[in-house]
């Protein structure tokens, strides 16, 4: 689930210009480099803002300023921090700012600097690159709640732990910390399911569900002979997964379908939790 990461040094490269020369060095974008780059894209989004609400656009993007450094710094054996001077990594980081500026403390900052930072991975494919992109757009229109619906969504249905002789003990370490970071704001009444459907990070059909037991079984056919008898075994062995379980079967996780968008920020959510996730194994 968590791609193996080499470290290497990145390459000096020349200056680049925003409203003032930004240098990208051997260790990357410094902090005053990345609070500038933010402060110039605002400001040349939001001219006319009164003082007061310009003091507080100025506030969210420095608080989205010091995320991207940090995620950055913590990306920076996989991240080409040159990418930055290209015009559409630049147009992402635009409307990461612009997402920053409107919502404030609403948007996610640190999904949206962690999105911003995985875009500059040297080895994303051109595929990958544009769904970085639109999942930056995307997040500032989504809550914590949907956020989490997505996160919960992909973890059950898509995600399945990868270590020799699995036992149900693997499944609940693995389950319990997201259980814990996303059980209790995830539940989603239709009308904002449609919404996400709208927005364009999942499809929703509410004629359309599958069985959430069935498919973690699929997934771990060794620790039981069948659905049934997994069920019974992970109520008692696996407490967090049973309980994500019955959520996702009350809550109409399985009506909804995560496309690529979805997935990116659903995985760039539960990396927090498990480690960088590497999107190239899901979006290639």
């Amino acid at each position: 689930m968590i791609g193996d990461m080499k470290q290497e040094t990145g390459k000096n490269s020349d200056a680049y210009q925003a409203k003032r020369d930004i240098n990208i060095t051997h260790q990357g974008m410094d902090y005053q480099n990345v609070k500038q780059l933010c402060l110039d894209l605002i400001h040349d989004n939001f001219p006319k803002l009164q003082e007061e609400a310009m003091k507080q656009v100025n506030e969210n993007v420095m608080a989205l300023a010091s995320e991207l450094k940090t995620e950055i710094a913590k990306k920076q054996a996989v991240t080409d921090p040159e990418k930055l001077a290209q015009p559409d990594v630049q147009a992402a980081l635009n409307e990461a700012v612009q997402g920053a500026a409107k919502k404030g403390k609403k948007a996610d900052l640190n999904l949206l600097a962690s999105l911003v930072a995985s875009r500059i991975d040297r080895g994303n494919s051109d595929l990958l690159d544009i769904t970085i992109e639109e999942a930056i757009r995307l997040t500032p229109k989504l809550t914590r709640a949907h956020i989490n619906f997505l996160s919960i969504k992909h973890f059950v249905s898509s995600m399945t732990i990868q270590v020799p002789n699995v036992s149900f003990g693997h499944l609940e370490q693995f389950a319990s910390p997201v259980l814990a970071a996303f059980g209790r704001n995830c539940v989603l009444s239709v009308p904002n399911i449609q919404y996400l459907a709208g927005v364009g990070v999942l499809d929703f059909n509410p004629m359309f569900g599958h069985d959430a037991y069935d498919i973690q079984f699929k997934g771990y056919p060794s620790l039981a002979v069948n659905t049934q008898e997994f069920k019974e075994r992970v109520k008692g062995q696996a407490p967090s997964l049973n309980k994500l379980l019955e959520l996702y079967e009350k809550e109409k996780f399985s009506s909804a379908n995560l496309n690529s968008f979805g997935q990116v920020i659903a995985l760039t959510n539960l990396g927090r939790i498990f480690g960088n996730m590497d999107l190239k194994i899901w979006i290639n």
